[in-house]
């Protein structure tokens, strides 16, 4: 195996170059962030370098061919859980039923993987990367952004003046980052009374959107079905 010179911009330039020719980079690289997720779970949001890398099963110098800096892991270890969460959250967005029903599916999925990465999250609220460049540029947060396509497929009119959803949707995202926090931290009810809790919360911030722009749903009434709705919209725009 062949050594790494330890000293100069040269020689360290040189061998992030070589390293990003060799097959397996990229396998590499996940390998890198999956470790310095076990290690922000283990450790917290405040993870060493060294702790990473011995995650890694790699030398700390050896960290630097696949990585540019330590706020570069960061960043991809950002993305990579907000895909995550993303995801989770995506799944239950073609939900039918009343609005509180419409807004308790990705409130449950949301608390449920802070729950499962505890961590994890305080890491992505406490290094601010509540935003990637993956991510829509409305909201601010996997749950933010996903909430925002949510109001304007289920809640028409919320979506209306896009200046003045971005507000809520912020409200929104400082709501449930404060909430969480503190639930991860002092466990002061059950998941369930936090998740119900949270979809009242967001339903008054919601509702208080629509009835600003003169809209009034009854939380425990049923939304018409959205399948249904596209259906007859796209007939009338072709008649």
């Amino acid at each position: 195996m062949s050594t790494v010179p330890q000293r100069g911009g040269a020689d360290t330039t040189a061998a992030r170059r070589a390293t990003s020719r060799q097959p397996g980079r990229e396998h590499r690289r996940r390998q890198i962030i999956d470790a310095a997720i076990d290690a922000i779970e283990e450790n917290g949001p405040q993870a060493l370098t060294g702790q990473i890398a011995d995650k890694a099963g790699l030398a700390r110098t050896h960290f630097y061919r696949h990585f540019a800096s330590k706020e570069d892991l960061d960043l991809a270890v950002a993305r990579h859980a907000q895909r995550d969460l993303t995801t989770r959250i995506r799944a239950t967005l073609a939900v039918n039923g009343t609005p509180l029903e419409v807004i308790r599916a990705p409130v449950t999925q949301h608390v449920k993987w802070a729950d499962e990465h505890p961590n994890l999250y305080r890491f992505l609220v406490d290094r601010g990367y509540r935003r990637s460049p993956e991510q829509p540029k409305r909201g601010g947060n996997a749950f933010a952004a996903e909430i925002a396509v949510a109001a304007g497929r289920y809640f028409a009119p919320f979506g209306a003046d896009q200046h003045g959803a971005d507000r809520n949707i912020v409200t929104v995202m400082g709501l449930l980052d404060a909430s969480i926090l503190w639930w991860l931290d002092h466990r002061d009810v059950t998941e369930n009374e936090l998740v119900e809790r949270l979809t009242r919360q967001t339903w008054l911030i919601v509702n208080d959107r629509l009835r600003e722009l003169g809209t009034n749903l009854d939380p425990n009434i049923p939304l018409p079905d959205q399948q249904s709705s596209t259906t007859e919209s796209g007939r009338g725009s072709h008649s």
